[in-house]
């Protein structure tokens, strides 16, 4: 006769009961797995696929701002936080200071100018000086023998008009132009010159100053290269 406890007989149907549904279930999710694994890896190469595809867009939106930064009013630029201030590569130089664009040449700017250096981009430096002047330094190899064309093509967003040359030499150019932003005129000088397919070109642009103004300042920067 069989005297085990009735709790201990329930206890015993319980946990066989629990063990075949969980049999069942192991079975189961075996029979599952292969098509579990497959949604995930899918889900994961797409989560993958749109993660880079946001970085990619982020970069590009980064170094579109980036480019155009310096396009800004000084008071606009002054306003930036550390942070932007970093994600855009840009510093305030706190008095006059002597700045490179090559291994030969140099500018002085104004001490409270903002300079901005890129290093994997056509526009390779900028710097706004506190009466609003923007200078631009592009490097870039271009096909198309024609430096006014690679001009246009490099200020393509924004439209400049009325060209002009200023200096015709060979291998260089001096030119005056303008366009409009935000209702704005701006005028602009550049200096171009070319070695083989390599293009350099200087620009100062300001829409505060006459456009006399900023040719007498754009001479006298250009002047310092010469030294």
């Amino acid at each position: 006769m069989d005297n085990k406890p009735v709790w201990r007989t329930i206890l015993s149907v319980a946990f066989g009961l629990f063990a075949l549904v969980r049999l069942a279930l192991t079975c189961n999710k075996m029979s599952d797995n292969s098509s579990s694994d497959n949604y995930q890896t899918q889900s994961y190469n797409r989560m993958s696929s749109a993660i880079e595809a946001s970085k990619n867009n982020y970069q590009n939106n980064i170094q579109n701002i980036s480019n155009d930064i310096f396009y800004e009013s000084y008071d606009s630029i002054s306003k930036l936080g550390d942070s932007e201030m970093a994600i855009y590569h840009i510093k305030k130089v706190k008095k006059d200071t002597l700045l490179p664009l090559d291994l030969t040449a140099k500018i002085n700017v104004d001490a409270n100018s903002y300079i901005q250096k890129n290093y994997d981009d056509s526009l390779k430096l900028a710097v706004k000086l506190p009466d609003n002047t923007s200078i631009f330094m592009h490097s870039y190899e271009a096909n198309s023998g024609d430096a006014l064309e690679n001009l246009k093509a490099l200020k393509k967003k924004k439209g400049i008009q009325n060209i002009a040359l200023k200096m015709d030499e060979p291998n260089s150019k001096f030119v005056s132009y303008n366009y409009r932003q935000n209702g704005k005129k701006y005028n602009g000088y550049a200096l171009i010159s070319k070695e083989d397919r390599q293009y350099t070109s200087i620009e100062f642009e300001n829409n505060k100053l006459s456009k006399d103004e900023l040719e007498m300042k754009t001479f006298l920067f250009l002047a310092q290269l010469t030294k």
